[in-house]
């Protein structure tokens, strides 16, 4: 025998609290894994450590994550997503939103904890996973150098590859010391780095 209409309601109404509490706890945990990640580094994050900080029971996440591996890689995977590069700026400028946007996903995603242990490798597994991020990240830096340089911006004869590294080791850099990724920081290094990128030394820049 069916409930009555107004019970079916209650039933609906508590299933969607449910639902709703459930995704509040989700976005919990992978926060908390994130912000351990990003102060203590990899050593940080646990099954313990994390139901401590979000004030949750382990069984709590155990029901959603078989191991510290697996909650690991499903907080990278959640903030992982990218945003697309703007299409009207000049390629200097280009260069600059790029570094920013790399040092937000550090900042956001990696920290200067875990920064320090993939230089280090004291965590070759969870480091494993972070290179795979940031690896993913950079497909677009290593595009957008082709772009550039068959459109005659930048130098026919670039290293693409060593220009990427270097990139990517400015921020890596930047972290370790606990320096500001912002457009002081950008400027910094485009103006080191752009002489020996451009087919010009001087800087095209979009017009504000």
């Amino acid at each position: 025998m069916a409930p009555p209409i107004g019970r079916r309601s209650v039933t609906v109404l508590e299933q969607q609290a449910k639902a709703v509490r459930g995704r509040a706890i989700d976005a919990r945990i992978l926060s908390v894994t994130l912000d351990l990640l990003r102060t203590r580094g990899p050593a940080g994050v646990n099954i313990e450590a994390v139901a401590a900080k979000a004030g949750i029971a382990k069984t709590t996440i155990y029901r959603r994550y078989a191991d510290r591996d697996q909650l690991l890689r499903a907080a990278l995977g959640s903030s992982s997503t990218g945003v697309a590069i703007p299409t009207d700026l000049s390629t200097y400028d280009t260069f600059k939103w790029l570094l920013r946007d790399a040092g937000r996903m550090a900042d956001n995603m990696v920290g200067r904890g875990a920064a320090a242990s993939i230089i280090l490798n004291e965590h070759p597994e969870s480091n494993e996973m972070m290179r795979e991020m940031i690896k993913a990240r950079s497909v677009r830096l290593t595009q957008f150098l082709h772009q550039r340089v068959a459109a005659g911006d930048l130098r026919a004869d670039l290293d693409i590859g060593l220009a990427a590294t270097i990139l990517l080791g400015a921020l890596m850099g930047q972290l370790i010391r606990g320096g500001e990724l912002d457009d002081a920081w950008a400027d910094s290094v485009l103006a080191v780095l752009w002489p020996g990128f451009a087919c010009t030394e001087a800087p095209t820049r979009t017009a504000l």
